[in-house]
């Protein structure tokens, strides 16, 4: 208890001295708040400089968001080419490579590649017949 009373008696003679000096005049409170005006003008030089600080980032961000979406766009156009350059070098299949097929995989390839529906009865050389020539119209 004696010591929370020394602390409190510390405490109390120094905020005397800051009353004292502010109602002199010796530390400047033009608002009359009793907060000292050296402090005032610290605390908004700050708050500019965070204010500052904030707006260079937020600049920062949008120029990253912008770079990571031009990104993005020249990656899609990079995976179209990669697909382009498969087909490129897959080219266009032959006879030979085409009766390398089944039937099943014949009527996939012409349904997925042209929306054309064959019939998995006819005969495969038709079919090879079918497709090479979906295939040579292109």
């Amino acid at each position: 208890m004696q010591t929370f009373l020394i602390i409190l008696g510390i405490v109390a003679i120094a905020a005397g001295i800051y009353f004292f000096l502010i109602k002199t005049g010796k530390i400047g409170d033009r608002d009359g708040d009793y907060i000292a005006d050296d402090i005032e003008d610290t605390i908004d030089d700050i708050k500019e400089e965070v204010n500052e600080a904030k707006a260079k980032v937020n600049k920062k961000v949008k120029q990253v968001k912008t770079r990571v979406d031009k990104v993005i766009d020249e990656l899609e156009d990079v995976g179209e080419e990669i697909s382009d350059v498969f087909a490129a070098i897959k080219g266009k299949p032959t006879k030979s490579k085409l009766n390398a097929l089944t039937k099943k995989q014949l009527v996939d390839s012409a349904k997925k590649d042209h929306s054309v529906d064959l019939e998995l009865a006819t005969k495969k050389s038709t079919l090879v017949n079918k497709v090479y020539s979906l295939y040579n119209k292109k």
